[in-house]
């Protein structure tokens, strides 16, 4: 029930802000959960990225006020965040079909997209597989970087592209030398952490992503490093392949966040995780990989 109350109160804040530039981070606090796992966990029950279900609802508000006021097609455009007539005119054709001046015949055909409903749903009938851990402080030596807010305006075709910055980071990462290096030069690549990409949402909105591989001691110089704090684990194994359009760490962070947490037990201890990723095929259906999320008991 809470779940439920938290992500409709996202749908609430987003529908009082369809004229605003709707920033990832704010809306994640609503629903109590770091922008990372929300981004994954919104497009993964909804089925469209955040960006595309608001861009649906600005262009649906927009072709209804063209049908029932005066208000030029520019003043309109504007106020949903378009910054052009002609990037208006294209989105709006391509959900309505018709141009925004032409929306104003009476008898034309539009599509209306309403606001989103959540209910519950009972489910448990799929097992999860979990482990504990405790682990020391992680030293981690690859490529670490600040990202800037991210904006829930821009458009997407797929989880690489909605990864925005974060996507481009691990690009970087694997074929700018890095991967490499830490694989075949320093060999860090081992059991339990393998090559992992820890993230954390700062009080500022911002992301902090370091991407690479564990090491016991300060061997590596020409690397940049971080040490992720000392945490007890909830471990989640994801299997699928990494190729498909829909990411498979995205349903078991919705599992996690809609299933796991609320029953477990356990509750979040901070506002960052860690995926690691084991060799293997990455592109095959049985790729095994993990999400670990930092916890505590409740009390």
């Amino acid at each position: 029930m809470e779940w439920v109350q938290r992500m409709t109160a996202t749908v609430d804040y987003i529908e009082g802000h369809l004229t605003d530039d709707i920033m990832y981070d704010e809306v994640s606090k609503i629903a109590c959960c770091s922008m990372h796992q929300f981004g994954r966990v919104f497009s993964y029950i909804i089925g469209i990225s955040l960006a595309e279900y608001i861009r649906r609802r600005r262009l649906t508000l927009a072709a209804l006020e063209l049908q029932s006021s005066d208000t030029k097609v520019i003043d309109v455009a504007l106020k949903y965040g378009y910054n052009s007539p002609d990037a208006f005119t294209r989105a709006f054709v391509e959900m309505h079909g018709i141009t925004p001046k032409g929306a104003r015949t009476l008898g034309v055909k539009l599509k209306a997209y309403p606001p989103i409903t959540f209910h519950i749903s009972i489910k448990g009938d799929v097992e999860m597989e979990y482990r504990i851990e405790e682990k020391k402080g992680i030293n981690l030596v690859g490529l670490v970087r600040q990202i800037k807010r991210q904006s829930a305006n821009a458009t997407a075709n797929d989880w690489k592209e909605s990864s925005g910055e974060a996507w481009e980071l691990w690009n970087e990462f694997l074929n700018g030398g890095i991967d490499r290096k830490l694989a075949c030069d320093y060999k860090l690549y081992r059991s339990p952490m393998w090559q992992m990409g820890f993230t954390q949402t700062l009080e500022n909105g911002e992301t902090l992503m370091a991407i690479g591989a564990e090491v016991d001691e300060n061997v590596v110089t020409d690397l940049q490093s971080y040490t992720i704090p000392a945490s007890k684990w909830a471990v989640f194994t994801v299997r699928g392949s990494l190729s498909s359009k829909e990411h498979p760490i995205d349903a078991v962070w919705t599992r996690i966040t809609t299933e796991w947490l609320p029953s477990s037990g356990y509750e979040r201890s901070a506002n960052y995780e860690i995926e690691v990723y084991p060799p293997g095929n990455t592109n095959e259906d049985n790729y095994t990989c993990e999400i670990w999320v930092p916890v505590n008991k409740q009390k």
